[in-house]
């Protein structure tokens, strides 16, 4: 299946998305490195992550997206396509109707934050993916929630998605297998873009050990002043680690479960 995340908006958090949780949606159903392909001929964000051993990032540029296309039916995993905002997500989906939409199953993922330009480019988004496709799963990526377990919360804060009968918004228009999710706001996201990984690579990452003999070499020559910076990176690290480790197991957990049941019925 192909899992491509678009919008025609910039600055919705759609790389952060694509490389970090629905990479590790697709990293927890295939068990080996993701291919991810970026279709972007100007920020190429993949190079941020090449300090993951998670992601086999791939550029494709507009010009070659007719031959992407054909090939995606070989394809022998779920893969994760990211696609460039505004021009780009523009002209990638009148690509794509042109061709007849993708042969292989793909599913589309459409970040937006709370603001009213998010909802139009996010209603625009799902308009467009319609008009050649009226069959595929389409899941609104509610993004950067105060506290996506609050329902109330969530809806007050989308309400250009939910709809609020008391200000006569109405709901986003939706059809049978459109979906949502809603991702919470974390710091966590520019640690581990700074650090040029994954969220999953980072909860995986074991430095006890290595913080332990560091603190212990360290504690013997309290001058070494690389040392006392590599003590403080790995604590760095350690609590990072946590962090990481309590967003996939708690928030990524039930996401994936819910996702599991949207793509899987």
């Amino acid at each position: 299946m192909i899992h491509l995340v678009i919008s025609t908006k910039g600055g919705v958090g759609k790389s952060t998305v694509s490389s970090q949780f629905v990479s590790a949606y697709v990293y927890r159903k295939i068990s080996k490195i993701v291919n991810f392909f970026e279709i972007d001929d100007q920020n190429e964000s993949i190079n941020r992550m090449k300090g993951s051993n998670l992601l086999n990032g791939i550029i494709v540029r507009m010009e070659n997206i007719g031959k992407f296309v054909e090939e995606s039916i070989l394809f022998d995993a779920d893969v994760v396509v990211d696609v460039g905002g505004n021009n780009t997500a523009t002209q990638f989906l009148q690509k794509l109707k042109d061709l007849g939409g993708f042969a292989s199953p793909v599913t589309y993922y459409i970040p937006m934050l709370d603001g009213d330009q998010d909802a139009k480019n996010a209603k625009q988004t799902f308009n467009s993916i319609r008009e050649f496709d009226s069959e595929s799963k389409v899941i609104f990526v509610l993004n950067r929630c105060t506290n996506s377990g609050n329902q109330e919360l969530l809806e007050r804060e989308f309400m250009d998605f939910f709809g609020n009968d008391i200000l006569d918004i109405e709901k986003m228009h939706q059809d049978e297998n459109t979906h949502y999710i809603a991702v919470n706001k974390n710091t966590i996201y520019n640690v581990v873009g700074k650090l040029n990984k994954t969220i999953t690579e980072v909860a995986n990452e074991d430095v006890e050990q290595e913080f332990k003999d560091a603190a212990i070499e360290f504690h013997k020559d309290k001058s070494n002043q690389e040392l006392y910076k590599k003590v403080r990176v790995l604590m760095f690290l350690k609590e990072q680690r946590n962090i990481a480790k309590n967003i996939i197991e708690n928030e990524y957990q039930a996401l994936f479960e819910k996702l599991d049941e949207v793509l899987e019925a």
